[in-house]
């Protein structure tokens, strides 16, 4: 039907063309806090030596040290110094787009601009870069990163969706919180809990179960997210959460990334991915033609770019409830294996998972957990990447790499001791 290419290839298979990654995440947030943070410093293993990395803060010199140590990344890397969240990576490249346009002169190649999420300022950056975009308007992207949105497209293309409620927030309104409470408290009657999904929110943002008896603190949280609309559905009982991963490129050509198996915590909130979807083949075949659907859909409305569709398998059927219609997670560690494999060896299996220490400098984390840590040579290793938080938070993500499923288990297992024992 449609044959796997790697996601490099689908972003450019030029070599006269340029890389330009930007991978901060502010563009798809009305609203920031604390939350919220940039994350743009994930591309740095997935850039080849010839790609441009831009970042809005300050570069790690200790964890790009030992990327190029193993032959990974890339030394054309511009820094904007930015730590505010005033402004997004795309609105600080059309502030003051001349440190990116030097080295774009510098290499001589037609460059092509790569964001995370594409909105207006995405658009105009790479305009102002005099770059291809590979990713789409913001209208297409809102179509289809919408949740409330996508259940629309998925219904009017005869896909079956979770029954639930859009319901817009305004808080200005008095009555607004009651009026939520109603629809929760009808949905109660027939289930045990409910979830409440903010329509932009992602890793556990604006993500709320309830059985009803703290529904005026969820309003209060939601709204001062700053989400704009939710949507109120039955909590089911979900047996796996495969993510199909798809892309279209620059041409319109849609192509497979393959299908993840997503590992969530309280059933709902994205902690880490499987190299692969473990479940039937009659479950693989249902969520492939459904993909296929919505993914052809996109193509023809003028959608470019990345797609990782959401479904959950359930005692209720096989549904699709969200369509994260930009990088994924998962897109940047399938390039980062791809990446190693290039210059190792085949990985028969890896596992992504976002983990915690104390809060530590980069260098301090090789040091805890050096046992297991990749050195290019061993294939059952932990490869550490998003690690800007890290000297903050102690929080950082991890592939587990290996060449079956036990010494997944044994080398996370081992990684969770040496890292707690920091504490």
């Amino acid at each position: 039907m449609y044959e796997y290419q790697s996601l490099r290839k689908c972003i450019s298979n030029n070599d006269n063309e340029l890389i330009i990654f930007g991978a901060d995440r502010f563009s798809q947030f009305p609203c920031r806090d604390a939350s919220v943070n940039s994350k743009c410093d994930r591309v740095l293993p997935v850039a080849r030596s010839d790609d441009v990395v831009v970042l809005r803060g300050k570069l790690d010199s200790e964890y790009h040290k030992w990327l190029r140590s193993h032959g990974l990344g890339s030394d054309h890397i511009v820094e904007y110094n930015a730590y505010s969240g005033e402004m997004s990576l795309s609105e600080l490249i059309v502030n003051d787009p001349e440190p990116v346009k030097k080295i774009i002169r510098q290499i001589g190649k037609k460059p092509v601009y790569v964001p995370w999420f594409s909105g207006r300022m995405e658009t105009e950056a790479a305009k102002v870069l005099g770059a291809d975009l590979f990713g789409a308007t913001e209208t297409a992207t809102l179509k289809y990163n919408d949740k409330s949105a996508f259940k629309t497209v998925c219904q009017e293309l005869g896909i079956a969706v979770v029954e639930g409620t859009s319901f817009d927030m305004h808080p200005e309104d008095n009555n607004n919180c009651t009026d939520m409470e109603n629809i929760i408290n009808e949905y109660l009657s027939t289930c045990e809990t409910v979830i409440i999904r903010g329509t932009l929110g992602e890793a556990g943002m604006s993500l709320y179960k309830t059985k009803g008896n703290d529904i005026s603190e969820i309003y209060n949280e939601i709204a001062a997210s700053g989400e704009r609309s939710i949507i109120i559905e039955p909590f089911m009982n979900v047996s796996s959460s495969p993510n199909d991963q798809w892309a279209i490129s620059r041409d319109g050509n849609i192509n497979s990334l393959g299908m993840r198996d997503q590992i969530c915590e309280r059933g709902m909130v994205h902690v880490g991915t499987l190299k692969e979807a473990d479940a039937s083949a009659d479950t693989l075949n249902c969520i492939t033609k459904t993909s296929v659907k919505i993914v052809t859909n996109m193509a023809e409305f003028g959608y470019r770019g990345i797609i990782g569709i959401d479904y959950i398998v359930s005692d209720d059927g096989i549904f699709p409830v969200e369509n994260n219609a930009r990088f994924n997670g998962s897109s940047y560690v399938s390039m980062i294996v791809d990446n190693i494999e290039e210059s190792f060896s085949p990985i028969p299996f890896w596992k992504f998972i976002k983990i915690r220490t104390e809060a530590c400098s980069f260098l301090e984390l090789t040091e805890r957990i050096e046992p297991v840590l990749y050195d290019g040579k061993k294939l059952n290793s932990v490869f550490p990447f998003s690690c800007d938080t890290l000297p903050l938070s102690g929080d950082f993500a991890v592939i587990l790499l290996a060449e079956n499923m036990a010494e997944i288990f044994n080398i996370e297992e081992s990684l969770k001791e040496m890292v707690i024992k920091s504490f």
